[in-house]
């Protein structure tokens, strides 16, 4: 019995750290047969067993669809103009859009004026209702619920001012816009996420906090806490469970009734902005407290992610091209604005990556997570 019982203790605890490393997941880079330009401040949306990847900063692009099965990408029909800076949702057959920006130079993108549509089956993008002129914005949170589409919170006017915390429901069998109760905290380049009966805001920052000699300061003004909206009750509060580490710019997903929060960038005072590997998980219906999930393989900021067949996809963001604004002093790009009447020749101590970072050879590097 004395060497039984040490061999059964021994066995006991291997089986307990397989479990917790069977639970952390895994993150892998998916070889696809063609490749995907690389594109970042986009959005990933899972529709009928495919994947579509949606705008991107920069010209208009194209929407791609991705086929699991065939490993391959499919260029589909152009967007009717760009849209960036976006969380766009499924339902149905169709990919909807209620915020992005899609006119302006950094740091004055205006947002949509109108819900639009991409129909998967016709390839092809449909303009919708008009979003009442005061709740336009961009950098927010989107999600489904009951066949009614909802977004949280952005900001208004670009990189420069109006972050809010919005709430509005967009009907798609009706085509009206309905404004809901305010979110608790404000935040922009966030998302949000519906578990069960409940949406949840979450990560972000505060792109309208600017230092008088450091337009973009805001780099580290990221937003740790998470509001939750029951549809029950019809009331706002806030979790106790605090992310970590705080983002701009990552994405969200429900795995499983896990929300899984992941990447995005953020400045500190030691270190300059940056996009991240982070990936924290919560169960809200039996945590107080985010864990740590397995890092991605590349870091990412402005990354779309969604849920395919149990499995986290991710594309596109600073693995895959440049993230946050332009950097300073590239050809054909714009500053921040002037200073105190004095223009910002020089980068900010907190400014953004100066060239892209990682990416195969500018692919959207498309990066697949599961539990082992």
């Amino acid at each position: 019995m004395k060497k039984i019982l040490p061999a059964f203790i021994f066995g006991l605890l291997s089986a307990t750290l397989a479990f917790a490393q069977i639970d952390t997941g895994r993150w892998q880079l998916v070889k696809t047969i063609n490749k995907v330009a690389a594109r970042s401040e986009c959005s990933l949306v899972a529709v009928d067993g495919k994947l579509y990847l949606i705008g991107g900063d920069g010209p208009a692009t194209p929407v791609e669809a991705y086929d699991p099965n065939t490993s391959t990408w499919t260029k589909k029909a152009m967007a009717p103009f760009t849209m960036h800076h976006l969380q766009a949702v499924g339902l149905g057959d169709k990919v909807y859009v209620l915020d992005a920006f899609y006119e302006g130079g950094y740091p004055d993108q205006i947002p949509l004026p109108n819900v639009y549509s991409y129909d998967t089956q016709k390839d092809t993008w449909q303009k919708l209702t008009e979003i009442p002129a005061d709740r336009r914005r961009a950098g927010a949170g989107e999600a489904v619920y009951n066949g009614k589409l909802y977004i949280v919170c952005g900001i208004t006017h670009g990189h420069r001012s109006g972050t809010n915390s919005m709430f509005d429901c967009y009907d798609p069998a009706t085509d009206k816009w309905t404004l809901l109760p305010d979110a608790p905290h404000i935040r922009d380049h966030s998302m949000a996420v519906v578990v069960g009966d409940k949406l949840y805001a979450i990560g972000g920052r505060n792109t309208s906090l600017h230092d008088a000699n450091n337009f973009m300061s805001f780099f580290d003004k990221v937003m740790l806490d998470v509001d939750c909206y029951d549809f029950k009750t019809g009331k706002w509060s806030s979790l106790d469970a605090k992310l970590p580490l705080g983002t701009g710019g990552g994405t969200a997903v429900n795995l499983d009734n896990k929300i899984y929060y992941i990447g995005g960038e953020r400045a500190t005072a030691t270190k300059p902005n940056g996009p991240q590997k982070d990936v924290f998980v919560l169960d809200p219906s039996t945590q107080n407290q985010w864990t740590k999930a397995a890092s991605l393989n590349m870091a990412r900021n402005g990354v779309g992610g969604t849920v395919l067949d149990h499995k986290i996809y991710i594309a596109g963001g600073a693995g895959g091209g440049p993230g946050g604004p332009p950097p300073i002093g590239k050809p054909g790009m714009q500053g921040p604005p002037p200073i105190n009447g004095q223009p910002g020749n020089n980068p900010p101590p907190n400014g953004p990556p100066g060239q892209r970072a990682g990416g195969d050879h500018g692919d959207i590097a498309l990066e697949v997570f599961s539990l082992k």
